[in-house]
């Protein structure tokens, strides 16, 4: 599957993938802010695919510029509890301080919220010593979870209320910046057996 909003397109991880992103995602700078700090093997990493492969789990290779920047996530979608984990790492440091990663944030949480229908929240994991990424997740809207603070890691935590409340004018925004007026385009690349029915629905109505 293949994503496109504010510029950027997203494509959905597949096998040949796997190797690409254990490269990076084994970097000391990226590494460092990782609940998970060893070093990830090749067999490691094919276990991690086989284990997200499937409906419940969306990971995604960032694109911007004909670039693989970076990767996001929208992992653990429970159907019952209508709640998601979020995550995103963008490995291309000369986008670090460009809007690319709000853009990808803002697209993976519209997934989430309108595509998924979460009425429950979107989670995330963030080190306390990251504060970039505690500040970049409360721009967003994520509050931390009482009780989460004295952990090396802090749980945090965005309803939909705030997801409609905080990112209102970041959409508008982004639209702006990114010149891209359109709606979140989704497009089938491999078979549907590993989409959430949600997602089907959602590509056939934009057909």
């Amino acid at each position: 599957m293949i994503a496109e909003q504010y510029g950027l397109v997203y494509k959905r991880v597949t096998q040949e993938d796997i190797e690409l992103i254990r490269h990076w995602r084994n970097q000391p700078f990226i590494r460092d802010t990782m609940q998970f700090r060893e070093y990830i093997t090749p067999e490691m990493q094919q276990k991690w695919f086989e284990s997200i492969n499937n409906k419940f789990n969306y990971y995604f290779i960032i694109q911007a510029d004909g670039k693989d920047v970076g990767l996001i996530n929208c992992k653990n979608a429970d159907p019952t509890t209508r709640e998601a984990e979020g995550g995103i790492f963008i490995w291309d440091q000369s986008y670090w301080d460009t809007p690319i990663p709000v853009f990808a944030a803002l697209t993976m949480l519209e997934g989430v919220f309108e595509i998924f229908g979460a009425s429950g929240a979107s989670t995330a994991t963030v080190s306390k010593s990251n504060t970039k990424a505690l500040q970049f997740n409360k721009m967003l809207g994520y509050e931390i979870v009482p009780g989460s603070e004295s952990n090396e890691f802090v749980k945090l935590i965005l309803t939909k209320e705030r997801y409609l409340q905080k990112t209102k004018k970041l959409k508008k925004a982004a639209q702006l910046f990114s010149n891209d007026f359109s709606d979140l385009k989704l497009t089938i690349t491999e078979s549907e057996d590993l989409l959430s029915d949600e997602i089907i629905a959602y590509i056939h109505q934009k057909r």
